[in-house]
Formats: structure tokens, sequence, C-alpha cells
């Protein structure tokens, strides 16, 4: 764990503006449309993580299930409303609507990735074991892909299927459904980001070599962008191809479809060794919601400028959700569940029995979903 900033310094450099629309996840035909309410990390394969359900308005607790280790892993939930988690007790989890365990698959390590849903029910996941697993609905073993090292990276599933994770052996795949690989691209360091797919079919990812690398969908390489540190946040697509990046170095990067910067801003004093490893949502307004180790959440607006900072009492590391009425929900390292304003204020806290890394999900009828490190997955219903 690196060490804990403190403080707050914005810088705004090279700043130009965009223009974004209200378009969901849905992409064009190479980006795959959520079959499930949010069905991967990210809620889609472009990563907006905005739902199109409204959140709870209170802290209500409708259920905790509990498992036998912390829960880093972020929720994906199916259409038929059941709702997937990995554990650090070193398995996925399948969890029935109403918080009864339907079934638990064990791996070899811990389950620190997030699962991803396709189509037909299948569940991906990846386990610091070193394997990608797919797991039909019932629980049981479909195939499972063995990397060179751990995957802590977040499936993402493409419209014609493929799955898209990265691995601590420096390396990003592609998997077809039946378990091969289609195709493998090298980094020079580990990749613990969830990729992105854009409209395209361009899939975005970073790696803690300090880059964000475009891949065209044959896995060749169309561009790498340099930052001044590793990258672990997931990137996020708009509408309009920006690809929003955070990056340890303090900064959220805004580029363009060809790699070029639009702009950047600096998230945290750059005295500190830690930076940004929440991944950005988008709201329906173009506005951009992140994390930081500073201990705050930030609204930067579609040209790069701050609109406001929240202030939390421990880390950002969760990712935040957005609801349909602009409501964003997000984790914090000081055990809360905050629910915030398009404003900027606090609409509801709720305390779990320890930190929070776990991102939120959202269900089709409103229940957030996200774990904490007591163990516990916890429903907050609206």
């Amino acid at each position: 764990m690196r060490a804990r900033p403190v403080g707050i310094l914005l810088l705004v450099v090279a700043a130009c503006s965009s223009s974004h629309g209200d378009a969901a996840d849905a992409g064009g035909p190479a980006a795959a449309t959520p079959d499930g309410p949010w069905s991967m990390f990210g809620r889609g394969a472009t990563h907006t993580r905005r739902s199109d359900a409204v959140g709870p308005h209170a802290a209500t607790v409708k259920w905790s299930f509990a498992t036998g280790g912390p829960i880093a892993s972020s929720p994906a939930v199916a259409a038929d409303g059941t709702i997937y988690v990995g554990s650090n007790d070193e398995s996925l989890y399948a969890i029935a609507p109403d918080g009864t365990r339907k079934w638990a698959f064990a791996t070899g390590g811990l389950v620190d990735s997030s699962p991803a849903i396709g189509s037909d029910g299948t569940v991906y996941v990846g386990s610091r074991d070193g394997k990608v697993y797919a797991l039909a609905p019932d629980g049981t073993v479909e195939w499972s892909y063995a990397t060179g090292a751990a995957v802590s990276s977040s499936p993402t599933i493409g419209a014609d299927g493929a799955i898209y994770v990265g691995s601590l052996d420096k390396s990003v795949y592609a998997i077809n459904p039946d378990g091969t690989v289609r195709w493998s691209h090298p980094t020079h360091y580990w990749v613990d980001s969830s990729p992105a797919i854009a409209a395209d079919g361009t899939v975005y990812v970073g790696s803690f070599d300090t880059k964000e690398y475009a891949l065209h969908p044959d896995g060749s390489l169309a561009w790498t962008f340099a930052t001044g540190d590793s990258i672990y946040s997931s990137p996020a697509i708009a509408p309009d191809g920006t690809v929003y990046a955070g990056s340890y170095d303090h900064y959220l990067y805004a580029l363009a479809p060809d790699g070029t910067q639009k702009w950047r801003v600096l998230l945290a004093a750059l005295t500190f060794d830690t930076g940004i490893e929440s991944s950005p949502a988008l709201g329906a307004d173009g506005t951009i919601y992140i994390g930081s180790f500073d201990d705050h959440l930030y609204a930067i607006d579609p040209g790069g400028q701050v609109k406001w900072t929240f202030a939390s009492a421990g880390w950002i590391r969760s990712s935040p959700a957005i609801g349909a009425d602009g409501t964003i929900y997000v984790g914090s390292w000081d055990g809360k569940v905050d629910a915030v304003s398009p404003d900027g204020n606090l609409v509801w806290s709720f305390a779990t029995g320890a930190n929070v890394s776990s991102s939120p999900a959202i269900g089709a009828d409103g229940t957030v979903y996200i774990g904490s490190w007591d163990h516990e997955l916890y429903a907050l219903s609206p």
C-alpha cells in the first residue's frame, strides 16, 4: 500500500472543450449493450457506470450477505436479479435477489476481479490463481484459461461475446466465448485496469507501465499515451469517443480517439506518492466523477474544469455509480458508502464495519449493491 496523501491542489492544464451526449453504454456495433441492469464492471463495455434506475434516497439495508473474507470485488447484477461478487476468501458467490446464497465457486486465489455476465448468463471472472473462469448460471465450470500470473483485472464483454481482460503477466487478452484465445497484446508491466470497448471496437486499457493503450479489434496497437505514473484506474468512454483515464500521477486525462491529449486535471498534491485508483463515471450531462486518494470525490465538467469536490474521511478507491436521477454512489476507506447529489451535497451515508474499496452496482429496481472489507455484501434498498 502506498502512503496516504493529504491536502488538495487543483490545476487544469491545456483545457479544451468537448461535447457529450446522454447515450448509455450501448455504444455502436462493437460495444456490448448491458444484458442485465449491471452486467460488468462499469455497467457496460464503455464503462460509463450510469444506471437507468433511480437509487435509494435513504440508507436502508435490505439485507447483507456474509462471505469468508474481505470483499474488494465489485458486484454484477444479472437480468434475473442474481448478484455475483468475488471475495478474498478465494470464492465467487451467486446471491439471489432476496439475499440468500445460490452457490459459491472456489478458485485457487483471491477474487478481487469483478465478474461479467454474458448474454447467455455465463459468468466470467478472474482470480489471483492466474486463471479466468467461465461459469454457467448454476455455478458449474464451462472452462478456465490460465494466464501467466494473477488476474485482478475485471473482464469486459464485447458485442460478439469476446471477453477482454488484463493480467499481471503484463498482457491484455481477448478470449473467445469457448475459452480459446483470440489474441493477446503485451505491455511492459502489470495490467490491473479493466478494458473498455468503444463503438468502433477499439479496446482501451491502462497498465502499470504508465501507459494507456488503444488496441484495434484484431489486437494490434493503435497508439499508447504515457502518463507520469502507473495506471490502475479503468478508462471510461464518452459518446463522442473521448477516453477518460486516471493515473497514479494524480491526473485525470481526457484523450481524443486518436490518442492526443484534450486536457488533464490535477486531483491531488504531487508531493504524495499515491494518486488515483478510482475509475471515472460519466453523467448524462457529460460530468466526470472520480475518487482520489486525497479523500475526495471530484466532479469535473467536459471541458476539464472542477465543478465541485466532496470530502470523505478516507481514501476513495471505489469507483462511483450514477443513478438515473444523477445521484452518485461511492464507497470510501472510512468504511462508509456515500450518496452525493449532482451538486455535490451529501444525501446520505451508510457505515459498514470496515473499509470500502468495492465499487457499487445498481440493480433494476434501484437497489445499490456494494461489498466491504467487513466480509459483507450490502443491498441498500430504494
